[in-house]
């Protein structure tokens, strides 16, 4: 009998007056005082097949689909939202979060959403943009943290905020440079060796294979056919040095001749041969043999 009994005060109450009084009364600066009658609830949600397997340093730009969604809770919700469903309620989107490796960046930054006790039913978009360093470890995932938030819509509803973690994992760089002297004078049945210092400034561990491509009649020529150098972006020492060695010929009586060779250097991430070939370098070099 209580229960119907206070039905004609719900009726006959004027809502609007009430919440406009408590609104008057509730500055920004007491805003953590404030009297908030429902819950907002924020969703905050993005498109999976937007994240590649790995994101290229320096060449690759992620674009993400950000979708985001309001809707307020609480008792008696669903009587008084609808008498300010004129509302909107800002939304801020940031980035809170992220590797040190990673820049990202969500446009727009706030998005607006109907005050209501229901979704939408096309949530707001926003779009992330993702760029990875080529200091990032290769194939290391780490994660980016994005906010949705908004402040007390008082005296309507308290501040709410979600998060969305994003799983982020580089891909491999390749940066190896190849330092040599490219010129060498010799004798007769004389070797000329060239070091060629490497530095991998690559984000991952680097298999470099070596390929001999001018083979000169009765000259002789060699070098290692491959080798792994290591990462700086994983704590590794990343300089490493081969030698190419050149004989010539055994021949008697005057010469003087001059030959050039031709190495092809070529770059891959060790150990992970489905991230293919990623880089080919052409060394050269001359060799002048004379007797006197």
């Amino acid at each position: 009998m209580l229960v119907f009994s206070l039905i004609p005060f719900i009726v006959s109450f004027n809502f609007s007056s009430f919440l406009n009084t408590i609104e008057v009364n509730c500055d920004y600066k007491t805003q953590s005082l404030c009297f908030c009658l429902f819950q907002g609830n924020i969703e905050l949600n993005y498109d999976v097949n937007d994240v590649p397997d790995t994101i290229r340093p320096e060449t690759d730009t992620v674009r993400v689909d950000l979708y985001v969604n309001h809707y307020v809770s609480g008792l008696f919700s669903k009587i008084l939202i609808p008498f300010y469903s004129g509302y909107t309620v800002p939304i801020e989107l940031s980035v809170s979060e992220t590797p040190v490796w990673l820049e990202a960046s969500i446009a727009p930054g706030m998005v607006y959403l109907r005050l209501s006790t229901q979704k939408k039913s096309v949530p707001e978009p926003a779009i992330l943009v993702l760029t990875v360093s080529p200091v990032a470890p290769a194939f290391k995932a780490e994660t980016v943290e994005i906010v949705a938030a908004h402040g007390y819509l008082a005296p309507l509803t308290a501040p709410a905020k979600t998060k969305l973690w994003i799983a982020i994992r580089p891909g491999y760089y390749s940066n190896v440079k190849y330092i040599s002297k490219t010129f060498d004078f010799i004798g007769p049945s004389e070797e000329a060796i060239f070091p060629i210092n490497i530095t991998n400034y690559g984000n991952y561990p680097t298999k470099i294979t070596f390929e001999i491509l001018d083979h000169a009649k009765d000259w002789n020529t060699s070098i290692v056919p491959e080798i792994i150098v290591g990462s700086k972006s994983y704590g590794q020492d990343y300089n490493a040095t081969v030698n190419f060695i050149v004989r010539s010929p055994d021949v008697s009586g005057y010469v003087d001749e001059t030959r050039q060779f031709n190495i092809r250097c070529t770059t891959m991430a060790a150990g992970h041969p489905e991230a293919g070939i990623d880089n080919t370098t052409i060394l050269q070099f001359t060799v002048r043999c004379r007797n006197y």
